[in-house]
């Protein structure tokens, strides 16, 4: 059995894959900020890692991912979480000889490629989130431990805060609402990614002496789709009336600027854990159907 301590346990992502593992030859411990506060203990991550019964590998499902907050006022927890918190859990996972798997973002380019971002593009954030990051990549690297670093986008699914379920509760206050048609994406489904994330952990465990690439993407299979397309499928898919009209990026004014194209290329992911990465459609219609909302 192997034995992998996830952070972030009140997340979609670590719902998901405590869903996931399930039935398999996983077994996932869970800390969320009530076992462990990584924002006031970032300096004790160490210890906690090491004094966690046993432990085969680390997942890192925690972020700070308020992007407007932490443009303003959540800029320390931010950084503190998105960057400082990782490198210490790489710095223990290096020190105890076990694999970190850690999961990134999207926004960590600036969104003005015209095509899908390969894993070794040029990197340049354009909000702090991304810049916060970014940092946490560069600091996992600096570390030289074993570990891969997964970068994903658009993330959703029934419990957690994210676009669909934004949508959901706007279609519920507002006969019409305005959404940017100019920031295109690739979602995924959060059980999706969190089948693909023990794939390729279970890969990277069973292959200490295999050398793997630094990064790889992860994102739901399927075409690109802007979020004002989106968010009118989401109403169509939900059966809801509510109307969703256009707007650029710059009329919407966000505290902070999104990547206009925040499109993420999967193949190298695909064909090194042979992982099936489902269309992201089909994850949405699971989302909002009768069944799952039971």
């Amino acid at each position: 059995m192997t034995r992998i301590l996830v952070f972030g346990k009140n997340g979609q992502l670590a719902t998901a894959l405590a869903a996931a593992s399930t039935g398999t030859e996983f077994k996932l411990g869970f800390t969320g900020s009530s076992e462990f506060n990584l924002i006031k203990q970032v300096s004790d991550i160490y210890s906690y890692i090491a004094n966690y019964n046993r432990v085969d590998a680390v997942i890192n499902a925690s972020a700070y991912t308020n992007v407007d907050k932490a443009e303003m006022s959540g800029a320390e927890d931010a950084w503190i979480l998105n960057a400082l918190a990782p490198e210490q859990m790489a710095k223990a996972c290096k020190t105890l000889g076990i694999p970190f798997f850690h999961v990134s973002t999207d926004s960590v380019f600036s969104g003005k490629k015209p095509s899908a971002y390969q894993p070794d593009d040029p990197v340049d954030p354009v909000n702090f989130y991304g810049i916060t990051k970014l940092e946490g990549e560069r600091l996992i690297q600096a570390v030289g431990c074993n570990g891969t670093i997964f970068r994903t986008s658009w993330v959703f699914s029934k419990p957690g805060h994210n676009f669909v379920n934004a949508m959901v509760a706007l279609a519920d206050k507002h006969r019409q609402i305005t959404v940017v048609n100019d920031q295109l994406g690739l979602p995924i489904y959060a059980p999706d990614l969190a089948q693909a994330l023990l794939q390729a952990a279970g890969k990277t465990i069973a292959n200490p002496a295999r050398k793997f690439d630094p990064i790889y993407h992860i994102v739901g299979g399927g075409k690109p789709i802007c979020r004002y397309e989106f968010a009118k499928l989401i109403m169509r898919t939900a059966s809801l009336e509510t109307k969703v009209a256009p707007i650029s990026s710059a009329q919407f004014a966000a505290p902070a600027p999104r990547p206009k194209n925040a499109v993420l290329d999967t193949r190298s992911f695909t064909a090194t854990f042979k992982a099936e990465l489902p269309n992201w459609r089909v994850g949405l219609k699971h989302m909002l159907s009768k069944t799952e909302n039971k």
